[in-house]
């Protein structure tokens, strides 16, 4: 008589000598990169590790509804690198929008500028010619070298001085930043910027094409946005002089806020229509100032409502002052200050479980999906799952590619692969959803039932910046969640965030790439996970699980076998229904398939087995057809 369920035959870890001997494909850039000791076979930055500083000190004049932006620039460059520098590349995101410029999809008349117009540069005390009309219908107008007067010697500093204007794009579809309406703007990439030079490929000389995205040095900034009286501005980093600015009520309301569990209406309609916001000197300057940040970005508006709440962490650094600005028309934001507290906290306690990284975070309603430090640019939306889960994503990038520094041009997985992951985790965790489907895993699992081509299949390590738009959303995002999601699986919860709380300690503030999170898990946890990241990020292959035979015994152990024809290691669910109509659900992790593609479960209970059918309610199968066995009539 069957007299028990039983599991199917499960196969232990083996670490054969960790990273040592990685098995793993590595380029060339990255082996000199071992060579040289800027990096470790372990994951952490190696001994000689260095990376490069700009810290930016930005003057910028705004004049609504004047679209001209005019701004000044002093920067302060250290070379850290153990390279001569002769020459500075000249990251210029605003030439997207030179009508020449390559874009990865189309765009209207609206969103076309002339880009950037430098009017005035200067490296040390040397002038340095720059022909904006040359550089900006160049064959990359997002990249400009320029020859430095002296080079710039390891451990070296230098000063570069800066004059510039350019024209907002007027239209939906900047994406970014830009006019949201006639009196409120967003401004983001609104200056020159130096690239990244680093250890692996020297300067960064990705183009931008509005497709990808960006990879910027450390640095400290310190920010004053000149403006007429009435407009607030709430940007990256901390207010500095809010009494020069703000009436002494609103002053008051902030304060308050500033310990309140509870949303303060800081700005509200009234204050508005009585011009009772800002103090009413002609111009106003706002100043702020971050440390340590990747980029700055600003909103300002003279008639959207200002919210504040405190959120609390239950460990340092510290709490974190949310804001959220936003039109007075708006439906869903006089809700996004309370879900931004909840997303933060969520964070902090639960999944990752790691601090926040800022001490300050807001939330602008304007026409985008798209985050910068401690600033979201997010547009309204109609359904309140969809605004959960965007308000969880942008959020979420405050850990990647913010808090660690990744390249999100070249590896986009590595930021939006963990934003969505995390998503995920604060939909569900922190909020009640109506549709389980709203949020990742739902859209991703459509766009997989949706599509079974070629592209789809590609390794997760392929470059971001080569892709086109198919390629780019499917790996970058779902399943790149997916990825993690099954290591998660792999790994059990306690033992994943510990290790990704160590790749976040090892390189908060720094540039790792892909290895550097491969090697610190395999170093974190102490096996070998060589094979899962070979079968999720090298190499050419789908997630298919098939049930490919069943053997019943009269009174004996009956045998459910699956195969991997797809080749990705994901968990295995087996739902067994049986002759009575009760039903049992075998489950197996995904490292059962570290050194095998076909798996055996066994089943000794007292009741037949009728049917078997694999689950895929995550792992989304594009071949349901062999997912189900039925025992004939």
């Amino acid at each position: 008589m069957k007299t028990a369920l039983l599991s199917l035959f499960l196969f232990g870890w083996t670490c054969s000598g960790l990273n040592a001997q990685s098995t793993l494909y590595q380029p060339v850039d990255l082996q000199r990169a071992y060579e040289a000791g800027t990096r470790s076979l372990d994951g952490q930055p190696g001994p000689n590790y260095w990376q490069n500083r700009a810290d930016y000190w930005l003057q910028i004049w705004v004049s609504p509804p004047s679209t001209e932006i005019r701004g000044e620039a002093v920067i302060a460059y250290v070379n850290n690198s153990p390279d001569e520098l002769r020459e500075f590349n000249f990251k210029l995101a605003q030439n997207t929008r030179v009508p020449t410029s390559q874009r990865a999809f189309d765009v209207s008349p609206g969103f076309l500028t002339e880009g950037f117009q430098v009017h005035k540069l200067t490296i040390g005390e040397f002038p340095i010619d720059w022909n904006s009309e040359e550089v900006n219908h160049s064959g990359d107008a997002t990249n400009h070298r320029v020859e430095l007067p002296r080079p710039l010697p390891p451990g070296g500093q230098t000063v570069v001085r800066m004059e510039w204007t350019y024209d907002l794009g007027t239209t939906p579809d900047d994406i970014r930043e830009g006019v949201v309406d006639s009196t409120t703007f967003f401004l983001a990439y609104f200056f020159p910027r130096i690239a990244v030079y680093d250890d692996l490929n020297g300067w960064d000389e990705t183009k931008l094409n509005e497709q990808t995205e960006f990879y910027n040095d450390f640095g400290s900034y310190d920010v004053t946005v000149h403006l007429p009286r009435n407009f607030v501005v709430w940007a990256t980093g901390s207010l500095q002089n809010p009494k020069e600015v703000l009436q002494p009520a609103i002053l008051n309301r902030l304060d308050k806020a500033g310990d309140s569990k509870e949303v303060v209406h800081i700005v509200t309609d009234r204050e508005i229509e009585a011009a009772q916001v800002t103090l009413q000197q002609p111009e106003l300057s706002w100043h702020f100032q971050a440390a340590d940040v990747t980029d700055f970005a600003l909103g300002l508006s003279d008639h959207y409502r200002w919210d504040a709440v405190l959120a609390r962490h239950t460990r340092s650094p510290g709490d974190v002052f949310i804001h959220t600005a936003y039109q007075p028309n708006s439906v869903d934001f006089p809700e996004a200050a309370d879900m931004a507290r909840k997303t933060v906290e969520y964070f902090a306690r639960k999944m990752p479980g790691y601090p926040f990284p800022y001490p300050n975070l807001t939330v602008f309603n304007g026409h985008s999906m798209m985050e910068y430090p401690m600033m979201v640019n997010d547009v309204s939306l109609d359904n309140t799952d969809d605004v959960i889960a965007l308000i969880t994503h942008e959020i979420a990038h405050q850990y990647a590619p913010f808090m660690i520094g990744v390249n999100e041009s070249r590896y986009a997985w590595m930021d939006e692969g963990w934003a969505t992951f995390l998503e995920y985790h604060a939909s569900y965790g922190a909020f009640p959803l109506s549709d389980s489907m709203a949020t990742f895993p739902g859209y991703y699992q459509r766009k997989v039932k949706a599509t079974t081509d070629a592209s789809f299949d590609l390794p997760l390590y392929t470059p971001t910046d080569l892709l086109f738009p198919n390629g780019y959303g499917f790996n970058s995002y779902g399943k790149a969640a997916t990825a993690y999601t099954a290591l998660k699986e792999l790994l059990g919860e306690e033992e994943f965030k510990r290790c990704l709380h160590e790749y976040f300690r090892r390189w908060t503030g720094k540039h790792p790439v892909a290895h550097d999170f491969f090697y610190t898990f395999n170093d974190c946890s102490g096996k070998d996970l060589d094979w899962f990241w070979k079968a999720w990020f090298f190499e050419y292959n789908r997630i298919d699980l098939a049930i490919t035979g069943v053997e019943l015994q009269d009174g004996g152990i009956d045998r459910i076998e699956v195969t991997n024809r797809g080749g990705k290691p994901v968990p295995i669910e087996l739902r067994l229904t049986l002759a009575d109509g009760s039903q049992e659900v075998l489950r197996a992790n995904p490292k059962v398939w570290r050194d095998r593609s076909v798996v055996s479960f066994y089943y000794g209970g007292d009741q037949r087995i009728v049917e078997a059918r694999l689950l895929d309610d995550w792992y989304v199968d594009p071949v349901p057809e062999d997912n189900l066995w039925r025992a004939a009539d």
